[in-house]
């Protein structure tokens, strides 16, 4: 094998290696409210974002502008901005965190929000 294949092989393992390991973010969906209510992320950094709903009935995790900006990893179950969780479920997303800005976070059912089921991902 050429000298110059051996060393761009390892040029690129030794890349892939040096990724750090994704940040977990855990969030609780709970009855009318998000714990964290803040979720605060940095710009350009990879996280795993684990959203569990401690209720019995659904809640959603409605961040149209966040997961619009972010990179977020293929197969996310992300639908128009939204991901859906049932009762007693945990879903997890993986993403790079998008720009430094404040990105509204809200549940979409019914009055939800309106009870208080809303916060926001704050990027720096």
């Amino acid at each position: 094998m050429p000298r110059a294949l051996c060393l761009a092989l390892f040029a690129l393992a030794s890349s892939a290696a040096a990724q750090p390991a994704p940040t977990s973010v855990d969030v609780t969906l709970s009855s009318f409210k998000f714990a964290p209510e803040t979720i605060r992320l940095h710009h350009g950094q990879r996280y795993v974002m684990r959203l569990t709903n401690g209720g019995s009935g659904g809640h959603d995790f409605a961040a149209e502008k966040f997961f619009a900006a972010a990179q977020v990893a293929s197969g996310a179950p992300i639908k128009k901005g939204s991901v859906e969780v049932g009762g007693g479920e945990t879903v997890t997303i993986t993403f790079t965190a998008p720009a430094a800005g404040s990105y509204p976070v809200r549940c979409t059912h019914f009055m939800h929000s309106a009870f208080g089921m809303k916060g926001e991902i704050l990027v720096d």
